[in-house]
């Protein structure tokens, strides 16, 4: 929406309208009698662990069932054996997408993809079920966060809410159905730091829901200038980045107060969250997870959804790892399994012309087609080259979109250099990572 001209070429009042009737209606398909019921049955599953388990073998004999039965992907497996049914990687969900989708089609299909940080993003479309019980997920995560109806929150998680071409006034709009403050990410600067702070604070937020790399820069930029938040906070919700230990002791001191992290993928496979007392949480409730042994205590996250029978994917290979816990109960009470540390998730980034980190470039390449592979590399300021994997879709077309898309984030003014490739650079462990940054000091 952000990008659309007659959001652009509105005034602020109409622009907070825009962004608010776009929230009533996002609300209303998603916070529904039939949310609210499953928050509550999964709600029930917290603290009780047979309940939890009777859950559990319900869910995976009902998605083993539907995929057999309506899929042709899976309709030769074994619906009483999870064993009998082959991992599942991206590249064989792109050799069949289509025999993937069930027989009983649902009147309405949300498309979206994956963020693509190995460099191709991978197309998963969802029932409106799906969406539903997405969003029963998301405020069981805000309720362990302290979140009460009524809460104000702040947004920081990289919205074109302003025109990148914007450097002074109100670099924030309004979603008053949500009590929701927006902050432009791709604003956020040394020069702008105090004002997001201050407008934060004049706003009387509650909760802030933010990129770790967003909400760490704001901690920084409160220790150089030996000051903390000036205002009371219930907590802090980062997601789609990997939050590291320090960074989260530095937002929990500069902040005052507990933040909540939360680990989940488009593909709707495994979600991962923080309690109360800071441990993470893998939340069996939410898919079956398999632990595949990698190395010492590292395992890879194996995952089958539970809710988007539209498009079952059974044992999806993440490619993310996870590091368990020694710990077998949790001082919260709740009965997942307790998860040291996540290895995955780490978002490269890039600068942009303002010599600011950005981060999830994937979506400057979503809407142009004939993209096999995509990979950002910096060696200097005001320049970026785009390796790209492209078929015969590709056009001079497809070249201007994302020109114009990169140019949205990184500034415009920023030279975009476009390099065609037959395969994209790799890390040492054979990964192909969204961007590569090559400017001193910056690893």
């Amino acid at each position: 929406m952000f990008q659309k001209i007659i959001y652009k070429n509105s005034p602020i009042l109409i622009q907070n309208l825009l962004i608010s009737t776009r929230a009533i209606i996002r609300l209303r398909l998603r916070d529904n009698t039939e949310s609210k019921c499953f928050l509550k049955r999964i709600e029930n599953n917290e603290y009780n662990k047979n309940t939890l388990d009777s859950y559990v073998e319900s869910e995976l004999n009902s998605v083993l069932i539907n995929a057999v039965e309506n899929t042709t992907f899976y309709e030769e497996y074994d619906a009483s054996d999870l064993e009998s049914f082959p991992r599942l990687t991206k590249e064989s969900i792109k050799a069949d997408p289509s025999g993937l989708r069930s027989k009983n089609k649902p009147k309405v299909i949300v498309n979206g993809s994956t963020s693509g940080t190995t460099g191709s993003p991978l197309m998963i479309p969802q029932s409106l079920e799906s969406v539903v019980k997405e969003f029963a997920f998301v405020k069981r995560l805000l309720e362990w966060a302290g979140y009460k109806k009524g809460d104000k929150r702040a947004w920081l998680r990289g919205d074109l809410i302003v025109p990148l071409e914007q450097k002074t006034g109100a670099l924030w709009r309004y979603s008053f159905f949500e009590k929701m403050l927006m902050l432009s990410t791709f604003h956020l600067s040394t020069e702008t730091m105090q004002q997001y702070i201050d407008k934060m604070v004049s706003y009387k937020v509650d909760i802030i829901q933010a990129y770790p790399s967003s909400i760490v820069l704001l901690a920084k930029f409160l220790k150089e200038n030996n000051d903390y938040y000036p205002s009371r906070l219930k907590s802090i919700i980062t997601s789609s980045e990997q939050l590291t230990k320090d960074d989260r002791a530095l937002i929990e001191e500069r902040f005052k107060c507990k933040v909540f992290d939360w680990y989940g993928l488009f593909e709707r496979v495994a979600a991962i969250s923080n309690c109360e007392h800071g441990r993470y949480h893998l939340l069996t409730d939410y898919s079956y997870v398999e632990l595949e042994h990698v190395s010492d205590e590292v395992y890879e996250i194996v995952g089958t959804n539970f809710n988007n029978k539209y498009y079952p994917l059974i044992r999806y290979k993440t490619g993310d790892q996870v590091v368990l816990s020694d710990e077998k109960e949790c001082p919260c009470g709740r009965v997942y399994p307790i998860v040291k540390e996540i290895k995955g998730r780490q978002v490269q980034h890039v600068y942009n012309t303002n010599k600011d980190k950005v981060f999830a470039l994937d979506q400057c390449v979503k809407e142009a087609k004939g993209i096999i592979g995509s990979q950002f590399e910096q060696f200097k300021y005001g320049e970026i080259t785009i390796h790209l994997i492209i078929n015969d879709e590709f056009n001079e077309k497809q070249k201007t979109i994302i020109e114009k898309a990169v140019k949205s984030r990184l500034g415009l003014e920023m030279l975009v250099v476009f390099n065609f490739v037959k395969e994209l650079k790799k890390t040492k462990s054979g990964k192909s990572i969204q961007a590569i940054c090559h400017i001193k000091g910056t690893q």
